[in-house]
């Protein structure tokens, strides 16, 4: 674990903050890299891998029209998935990622772009990460790594 994700999540203890996760393309990586960390049940309440259409749709709540009208890899659904995550499992901070990473396009998304959504006292931040020189499990690593960089300068969290 990096000096960054481990300063993020100790702020988190300290602070008393809580954090859940809602992934997709992902497929449970971040949710993986907050419990490698001993005390992590203090700060993790919990997280989703909600991979399909469906299930944004069923499990998180996302609005389907938000799906029809933007397309599953956009901004609006990683806001969706980030504040629905924190509302069902009642934390602090909630995340959400959807994103291509390969072998395909998705809705005309290419592969290597994905949508990062931050949750923080009921305010939402989207961030585009856009990589396509990536292989997809690379990919996908460097999604969570922004993350934890994103959520860092959100929190301010010295390095």
């Amino acid at each position: 674990m990096t000096y960054r994700k481990k300063a993020v999540i100790e702020y988190l203890k300290i602070n008393e903050l809580t954090i859940s996760v809602a992934e997709s393309f992902t497929g449970g990586l971040l949710q993986s890299t907050i419990v490698e960390y001993p005390g992590s049940s203090k700060i993790f309440e919990g997280g989703f891998v909600a991979y399909s259409k469906w299930g944004k749709i069923k499990i998180l709540g996302v609005p389907a029209e938000i799906i029809r009208e933007h397309g599953v890899v956009s901004s609006e659904v990683a806001a969706e998935m980030a504040s629905s995550c924190k509302r069902i499992m009642k934390s602090s901070i909630g995340i959400g990622f959807t994103g291509a990473a390969g072998p395909g396009r998705i809705n005309g998304k290419p592969v290597g772009t994905a949508w990062l959504g931050i949750n923080i006292k009921g305010k939402t931040k989207t961030y585009l990460i856009n990589d396509a020189s990536r292989g997809r499990n690379d990919f996908r690593q460097y999604c969570v790594d922004v993350a934890f960089k994103e959520l860092a300068r959100l929190l301010k969290v010295e390095e």
